[in-house]
């Protein structure tokens, strides 16, 4: 047996494992500053900043779910006449890319009026039946790449 190796491997694991700690608390930090800055992109209007050759920027997802149960967004489809997004059941992606569209509508009349587009804002401006049986909500996240 080469004891060389066998050394070597053992080192590789103690580093190994030493590097995912390191990743854990880089991480936990990360989220730490994510959860801060957020707030003060959010409340100050700023969409990016560039720090360091990097570009910080806020990016938003927009996610419809169920306000109580799938089976009342079901009905609610079939009543907007959007069954295109029905088979057995409701195809989530499809209905999230409907909600987007409709989103980026919302954002721009909201622009050009200078009013604060919000997940109200979208909810109200679906269908009526699919504004009472879905709940819309933004999330933001921070992401970084070069500049």
């Amino acid at each position: 047996m080469n004891v060389d190796q066998v050394r070597q491997f053992v080192n590789f694991e103690k580093r190994k494992r030493d590097l995912e700690s390191e990743l854990k608390f880089v991480a936990a930090q990360l989220d730490n500053l994510e959860q801060s800055l957020i707030p003060q992109f959010l409340n100050d209007g700023v969409n990016s900043l560039r720090i360091d050759n990097r570009l910080v920027y806020l990016a938003e997802e927009i996610y419809a779910s169920p306000r109580n149960d799938r089976g009342e967004v079901i009905s609610a489809l079939k009543r907007s006449d959007l069954g295109q997004y029905l088979s057995e059941n409701y195809n989530t992606q499809s209905l999230k890319a409907f909600v987007r569209e409709v989103a980026e509508e919302v954002r721009l009349r909201c622009q050009q009026q200078e009013r604060l587009f919000t997940e109200e804002e979208v909810r109200t401006a679906l269908p009526a039946p699919l504004c009472d049986a879905l709940k819309v909500s933004f999330v933001h996240s921070l992401r970084c790449r070069k500049a």
